[in-house]
């Protein structure tokens, strides 16, 4: 083979490859949130700041996430996070195949990683592990059929997901396993509302699974210049102090 038809060939090659790479298909969207803390006597006070990413390329998607708190406040976790979620998407639904949530505060730092297979959960990395002899045993059964916590996020901030509110989501974030039971929907033309009851399940002391103390919190959704209901906040707890996440 002579040069000039293997500088051809090459240059083929090369076009082909440029063209493949700008004909993918690839959708992306930069959501912002912002963390409230309900303070006695003052309302509600800014804590963290939420950035997400979620892309698309052909049947792949990207999710990714950062959390950085505010510096106007040093009574809340002050540790910076992120991570994200990766798989599949099949007929409009997202299949994480791998979870990654990374944080550090000062020099202490934590990985989680866990990978599915066909929706559940069959691997975990925790480094470093946590200290578990306190409180109560999560079965490798009760992992199994869980989501991750940046999956549960993704799902609660998307209509699409949650409409129907008559469902649980359990939820294991290496640690703690709990539920997320959404029921008592109420539709209008102007906005969506659904209950959410938080339970623990296991990965808690033992006094407190006893105690069944349930969390009632609501999720809201709007309707958008496009006739859509977007997601707006929920409410939370989190270290017996009220949260509330917002929609920038």
């Amino acid at each position: 083979m002579n040069l000039r038809i293997l500088n051809i060939l090459v240059l083929l090659f090369a076009l082909l490859s440029f063209t493949m790479i700008f004909t993918q298909d690839v959708k992306a969207k930069f959501e912002e949130y912002s963390v409230f803390a309900k303070v006695p006597l003052i309302g509600e006070v800014k804590i963290q700041s939420i950035e997400t990413n979620f892309t698309i390329t052909n049947n792949d998607f990207d999710y990714s996430y950062n959390v950085e708190p505010s510096k106007l406040v040093d009574f809340f976790d002050d540790k910076v996070s992120n991570g994200y979620i990766r798989g599949k998407i099949k007929n409009q639904k997202i299949i994480p195949k791998i979870y990654f949530y990374h944080s550090q505060k000062n020099d202490s730092q934590r990985s989680i990683e866990f990978n599915y297979l066909n929706g559940k959960i069959i691997d975990i990395r925790i480094e470093p592990d946590y200290d578990t002899s306190k409180i109560t045993n999560v079965t490798s059964e009760m992992i199994r059929e869980s989501i991750d916590p940046v999956t549960m996020f993704y799902f609660i901030t998307n209509y699409d997901y949650i409409k129907n509110c008559n469902f649980t989501m359990n939820i294991y974030d290496g640690k703690r396993r709990y539920d997320l039971i959404l029921s008592d929907p109420i539709q209008n033309k102007q906005a969506f509302n659904c209950t959410i009851t938080h339970q623990k399940i296991a990965g808690y002391k033992l006094e407190k699974i006893k105690e069944n103390k349930k969390y009632i919190t609501d999720l809201k959704f709007i309707i958008d210049s496009n006739g859509k209901y977007i997601f707006k906040e929920v409410s939370l707890k989190e270290n017996n102090l009220d949260l509330i996440i917002k929609r920038n």
